[in-house]
C-alpha cells in the first residue's frame, strides 16, 4: 500500500489553512462590518442625545439672558442671551444633519426647531419692548407678554420632543447593543479559531509591526527635532522672515522681521505685506510679484529696496524672496535685513579709511588679542608687508617687541584705557628704527573693548636728535665745570710727581711714597672714568638701578667741581627702593640741576640733594598727568640761591628759554631734565621763592622689572696663569712693558706688539700657540678695530680682549658685541689678570 508523501500533502495542508483563514477572515469582515455600522448607529445616538441635551440648556441660556435683561434693562444680561441663541442654531444644525436618513427623529427635531424658533420670537418680542421702555421698572406690557405663556408653550413642547428623542434613541441604543453583543460573540468565536491557525502568521506579522513601528516612532522624533531646530533657527534669525501669500497676506513672521518693522508678531499675520512697502512702490512691487509667479526662477534678489515701519519711517532693506509652491498653495518667503545701520557704519568706515590714508604714521586695528585686522598704508610702508599678508598676526610677532615690556603695556592699556612705549625695531631690509607705540581700547556702545588701535610712530630721528642734545648738554655741563676739574686734576698729579723725584733722590721712605703714587694715581683714574662716563653716556637702557649708588658717584665729581664756597650736602638713605632708569640719563638730571643752583649762588651757598622713599596717593597722582599711585622715589635738589621771579617759573621749562648771557647757556638743560624724568613716568615740581632759594622735587616710579643678583667681586689674590700665551698689542711702550712683567710675574707667555701692523704679522706666524689677544683700540694706522678683524679673518674663533682710555670706543652699531672682553683704562694688575684668567677659563670650558 502505498503511503502519501509527505511532501504532497503539504501544501494542501497549507492551503486549507489559507482557505480557512480565508474564510473566518471574511466572517470576522462581514461582522465587523456590522459591529462598525452598529457603533455608527450608537455613536450617532448618543450624540443626539448629547445635542439635544445641549440645545435645551442653550435654550435655557437665552432664556436666563431675557430675563435678566427685562428685570434689570442692563445689556450685559443680553450676553448669555446671544450665546446661547447662536449654540441652540448650532445644535438644531447638528440635529438635522444626524437624523438624515432617520425619518421619526428627524420630524421630531423638526418639532424642536418649531419650539425654537417660537421662544427665539417671543424672546425677542420681549427684549424689544423693554428696550422702548428703559424705565429701572418693568412695564406692564413686558409683564402681560411674559404672563402670556408664549414662551413657556414653545419650551414645553421643545421638552417633549426632546424627551421623546431620547427616548426613541434610548430604544435604539438597546436594540443596537444586543445585536452588537451576537455579533461580538460570532466574531470572537471566529476569531479565536482563526487565530488558532494563523498564529504564527500574528506573531511574525507583530514581530515585523513592532519593529517598523519603533522606526516609524523615531522618523518622528528625529522629524519633531528637526521642526523644532528649524524653529529655533527661525525664531532666532538676525534676518526679518515673513512668509505671504500670492494676494500678500502675511503668513509668518519671525521676531527679527517684527522687530525691524516694529510690529507685534501676532498682530501682523493676516496683514497685507503691502502695509510695509511705500505706497509710491506698491505698484511696482505687485507688477515685480506677478512677473516672478511666471517665472522659472524660484528665487528673487532685491537690494536696499525700500520698506516702511509701522512708525511710518523709511528703510533701505536687502534680501531675496523663495516661492513655494505646495498642493493647496502658492507661497512666497522674504528674508530680509534692514540696511540702515549697515550704510551707517559703511560710511562711517568709509570716513574712518580715508582719514587713516591721509595719517604718515602707520596705524594698526587689531582684536583684542592684538592680532592685526587692518592696517593703512603707511604700516604697510614701515613694515614692508601688506595688509593681507599681515592679518591675523600678532603685532607682538611683528615688531618683536620685548615680553615684559609687551606685558606692561598690555595690563596698562586694560587699566586705563592708553599705553605709551618706545622700543627698537629692525626692519626686513635691516634699518634701524625707534618707534614710539600708542595702544588704545577700542570699545562699543555699551563700552565693551573690542579691539585696540595701535599707532607707531617713527622717532628714529627725534630719539637720534635728542640723544645728540643730552651728549651736548653733558659736554657744555663738563665744560662749564673744567676749571674745578682742572684743579682736582693737579692735585692728583702734584702727589704722583713729587713723590717720583723723591724715589728718584733715594727717599728713606720708599714704601710711603709708592703708597701716595698708587693712591693718587687711583683716584685720578676714577675720576677721570667717571667723567668720561658722564661725558659719552650708556647705550640708553634701562635696567633696575639704585640711586645710591649714582649719588654717591656724582657726589665726587660735584665736590671736586664746585667753587668751594658752595657747601654741598648729599644724603642717602640705608635703604631705597631700586627705580628702572638709565644711569647716564639721571646723570645727567642731577648734573644739570646742579650747574643751575651752582649759577643761582655766584657768591657762595648751600647744595642740598636728598633722596628717599616717596608713595604717591590718589590726590597727588590726580594733580599730575604723568604720576600713578604708588610706590616711587623722591630726588631733591635745593639752593639757597636768588630763586626763581613768579612771573618766569612757568616757563622754565619750555625749550630754549634761558635768563642765562649769550653763550652761557642754551635753555635746553631743564626741558631735556624734564623730557628724561616723564620719559619713566615720573615728574617734576619746582618750589622757589625770591632771595630765599629754589627746591626742585624729582619723582620717579619704583622698579617693574625682575630683579638681577649682584655678583660680588672675588677678594681672594688674583688667579696664576698656567704657560699660556698672551700677545699684547698697544703703541705705549711704558703699558707694554707694565704688562708683560705684570703676566709674566703670573706664569704667562707674553709676545708684545707696538702697532696693529706688528700685532697682524705676529699672529700670522705665530697664532697656533697664542691663546689670547689683549688689543689697544685707540692706535695710529691701523686701529683696534682693523687689527681684530685681520686677526680674526685667520681665525675666526681667536679670542680677544679690547682696552682703550674711552669708557666703550666706538659702540655705535655693535661694534664691540664680537669682542670677548672689555678692559677699561687705567687698569690694575688686578683688574688685567682677573679678566685674562676668566677668557681663558672660558676657552677651556
Amino acid at each position: 500500500m502505498k503511503t502519501l508523501n509527505r511532501t504532497y500533502w503539504l501544501p494542501y495542508a497549507i492551503a486549507a489553512a489559507f482557505i480557512a483563514v480565508a474564510a473566518f477572515a471574511i466572517v470576522s469582515y462581514l461582522n465587523t462590518l456590522a459591529i462598525r455600522e452598529s457603533e455608527r448607529l450608537v455613536a450617532r445616538s448618543y450624540s443626539i442625545r448629547e445635542a439635544t441635551d445641549q440645545l435645551l440648556s442653550a435654550m435655557k441660556d437665552a432664556e436666563t439672558g431675557q430675563r435678566g435683561y427685562l428685570l434689570t434693562g442692563d445689556e450685559t444680561f443680553l450676553t448669555p442671551f446671544h450665546t446661547g441663541i447662536e449654540k441652540a442654531e448650532e445644535k438644531l444644525k447638528e440635529l438635522e444633519s444626524l437624523s438624515e436618513g432617520a425619518r421619526d427623529t428627524a420630524s421630531r427635531v423638526g418639532i424642536l426647531r418649531e419650539s425654537f424658533q417660537k421662544q427665539l420670537k417671543h424672546l425677542n418680542e420681549t427684549i424689544e419692548l423693554r428696550r422702548i421702555q428703559p424705565a429701572a421698572r418693568v412695564s406692564d406690557e413686558v409683564l402681560e407678554l411674559v404672563k402670556s405663556g408664549r414662551g413657556k408653550t414653545a419650551m414645553e413642547a421643545a421638552r417633549e420632543a426632546s424627551r421623546q428623542i431620547v427616548a426613541n434613541q434610548t430604544m435604539q441604543l438597546k436594540d443596537t447593543e444586543s445585536k452588537n453583543s451576537y455579533l461580538s460573540s460570532m466574531s470572537r468565536t471566529t476569531i479565536t479559531v482563526g487565530n488558532t491557525i494563523a498564529l504564527a502568521l500574528i506573531l511574525a506579522t507583530a514581530l515585523a509591526a513592532y519593529h517598523d513601528r519603533k522606526k516609524r516612532d523615531a522618523a518622528e522624533v528625529a522629524l519633531l527635532a528637526q521642526q523644532a531646530e528649524l524653529a529655533a533657527v527661525v525664531d532666532s534669525a538676525f534676518e526679518g522672515i515673513i512668509t505671504r501669500d500670492q494676494d500678500f497676506t502675511i503668513r509668518f513672521v519671525n521676531p527679527a522681521a517684527a522687530n525691524i518693522l516694529g510690529v507685534d508678531v501676532k498682530q501682523t499675520v493676516g496683514r497685507s505685506l503691502l502695509d510695509f512697502v511705500p505706497e509710491n512702490r506698491r505698484d511696482f512691487v505687485r507688477l515685480r510679484a506677478d512677473q516672478s509667479q511666471h517665472s522659472r526662477l524660484q528665487v528673487y534678489e532685491f537690494d536696499n529696496e525700500l520698506m516702511i515701519r509701522a512708525d511710518g519711517t523709511e528703510f533701505a532693506a536687502s534680501g531675496n524672496s523663495v516661492r513655494t509652491i505646495t498642493a493647496t498653495d502658492t507661497l512666497v518667503t522674504v528674508k530680509f535685513r534692514d540696511m540702515s545701520d549697515v550704510q551707517k557704519n559703511e560710511a562711517k568706515q568709509r570716513e574712518y579709511a580715508a582719514i587713516l590714508e591721509q595719517i604718515s604714521d602707520a596705524v594698526l586695528v587689531c582684536d583684542t588679542d592684538s592680532r592685526v585686522r587692518s592696517c593703512n598704508d603707511s604700516a604697510e610702508t614701515l613694515l614692508g608687508i601688506s595688509e593681507r599678508e599681515m592679518a591675523g598676526q600678532s603685532v607682538r610677532d611683528l615688531l618683536a617687541v620685548d615680553t615684559e615690556q609687551w606685558e606692561r603695556d598690555r595690563i596698562k592699556v586694560i587699566e586705563t584705557g592708553l599705553a605709551i612705549s618706545e622700543s627698537s625695531w629692525v626692519s626686513p631690509a635691516g634699518q634701524e628704527y625707534v618707534l614710539e607705540q600708542r595702544r588704545s581700547l577700542i570699545r562699543d556702545n555699551e563700552g565693551t573693548p573690542i579691539g585696540k588701535l595701535l599707532f607707531l610712530i617713527d622717532i628714529t630721528d627725534r630719539v637720534r636728535d635728542e640723544a645728540k642734545e643730552r651728549r651736548n648738554q653733558r659736554l657744555e655741563s663738563i665744560g662749564r665745570l673744567t676749571g674745578g676739574i682742572a684743579h682736582d686734576l693737579n692735585n692728583v698729579l702734584t702727589p704722583i710727581v713729587m713723590s717720583a723725584k723723591l724715589l728718584k733722590r733715594g727717599s728713606k721712605t720708599p714704601e710711603r711714597l709708592v703708597d701716595n703714587i698708587i693712591t693718587s694715581a687711583d683716584r685720578g683714574g676714577r675720576m677721570i672714568k667717571k667723567l668720561l662716563s658722564f661725558a659719552s653716556g650708556g647705550d640708553g637702557e634701562r635696567t633696575r638701578l639704585d640711586l645710591r649708588e649714582l649719588l654717591s658717584e656724582l657726589e665726587e665729581i660735584l665736590s671736586h667741581a664746585l667753587q668751594q664756597t658752595i657747601d654741598l650736602q648729599v644724603t642717602i638713605p640705608a635703604k631705597l627702593r631700586n627705580i628702572d632708569a638709565d644711569s647716564t640719563e639721571l646723570s645727567q638730571v642731577i648734573m644739570n640741576l646742579a650747574i643751575n643752583a651752582r649759577d643761582a649762588m655766584p657768591n657762595g651757598g648751600r647744595l642740598d640733594i636728598s633722596i628717599g622713599d616717596f608713595d604717591v596717593d590718589q590726590s597727588r597722582a590726580d594733580r599730575s598727568d604723568f604720576l600713578t599711585a604708588g610706590p616711587h622715589v623722591l630726588l631733591t635738589v635745593a639752593d639757597n640761591g636768588h630763586g626763581i621771579p613768579k612771573e618766569i617759573i612757568d616757563r622754565i621749562f619750555d625749550p630754549f628759554f634761558t635768563t642765562k648771557e649769550q653763550d652761557k647757556g642754551t635753555g635746553l638743560g631743564l626741558a631735556t631734565t624734564l623730557g628724561i624724568v616723564r620719559s619713566y613716568n615720573g615728574d617734576i615740581t619746582v618750589y622757589s621763592e625770591p632771595d630765599i632759594g629754589t627746591k626742585f622735587s624729582i619723582y620717579l616710579p619704583s622698579s617693574t622689572l625682575s630683579a638681577e643678583i649682584a655678583e660680588l667681586d672675588d677678594e681672594d689674590a688674583a688667579p696664576i696663569g698656567k704657560g699660556e700665551t698672551i700677545l699684547v698689542v698697544d703703541d705705549e711702550r711704558l703699558i707694554l712693558e707694565t704688562a708683560q712683567e705684570t703676566l709674566e710675574s703670573s706664569q704667562y707667555k707674553v709676545i708684545i706688539a707696538s702697532s696693529g701692523a706688528e700685532g697682524v704679522a705676529i699672529y700670522q706666524n705665530q697664532g697656533e700657540k697664542i691663546d689670547l689677544v689683549l688689543l689697544d683700540m685707540m692706535m695710529p694706522g691701523m686701529d683696534g678695530f682693523e687689527t681684530k678683524n685681520a686677526i680674526r679673518r685667520m681665525n675666526a674663533q681667536a679670542r680677544v680682549i679690547a682696552s682703550s682710555g674711552l669708557r666703550r670706543p666706538g659702540q655705535e652699531g655693535g661694534k664691540m658685541a664680537d669682542f670677548d672682553g672689555f678692559l677699561p683704562k687705567p687698569y690694575t694688575d688686578d683688574h688685567l689678570l682677573r679678566l685674562v684668567r676668566n677668557i681663558i677659563e672660558q676657552i677651556k670650558s
